[in-house]
């Protein structure tokens, strides 16, 4: 066969690069390792146990879900571009999902970005609304900005095999199904033999 062995350094080696391109700090930010002991697995002074590798693959393949800002007040009465703007400020075009409610911070709408997070959330505040069914008396909204009153926001770490946020989303939508989403998301249904530990 030749060659040598692949060891749990060069597994190590091949994460950082590809998977936090070669950010020590990064690693150690999402890991809890020590600079210390990154660096002493990259320069083969000291080998990484199992577990560790094992945790540094978990970091680097599994969803991450961050909060960016929650239950942050919006007022339609002031420039919503600028408010977005702050709200957002350094997720511009990050992967997540943001989140409307309204006065009473119930949950009305919820979307997915794939990578323009700032652009899609200011687009679904200014979208014209449908008809809905409102009791008589009461003023139609023209936009959805116009009945909300709270944002939120969360970073979910993209893959290149499949849009974890867009999972994420389809759940919240099958679970709490705000009033003004329009579909229920697609989820994969489970199989028994897929299912377990």
């Amino acid at each position: 066969m030749g060659g040598r062995a692949v060891t749990r350094n060069d597994i190590v080696k091949y994460l950082v690069g590809e998977y936090f391109a070669d950010d020590t700090d990064k690693v150690c930010s999402v890991t809890g390792f020590t600079r210390r002991q990154v660096t002493g697995w990259l320069e083969c002074r000291n080998q990484p146990n199992a577990r560790n590798v094992s945790l540094l693959m978990h970091r680097a393949f599994a969803p991450e879900f961050r909060v960016i800002a929650e239950y942050v007040p919006i007022k339609s009465a002031v420039g919503v571009h600028k408010q977005l703007a702050t709200i957002l400020k350094g997720y511009e075009k990050a992967f997540g999902l943001y989140a409307f409610y309204d006065s009473m911070a119930n949950l009305i709408y919820i979307g997915k970005s794939d990578g323009k997070l700032f652009y899609e959330t200011y687009q679904q505040l200014n979208k014209t609304e449908a008809k809905k069914p409102f009791p008589k008396g009461v003023r139609q909204p023209k936009r959805r900005l116009d009945v909300v009153r709270y944002i939120s926001a969360y970073y979910v770490k993209p893959s290149i095999f499949e849009s974890h946020a867009k999972h994420v989303e389809s759940l919240i939508l099958r679970i709490s199904k705000p009033a003004l989403n329009s579909n229920i998301g697609k989820l994969e249904k489970a199989e028994p033999e897929n299912v377990g530990g």
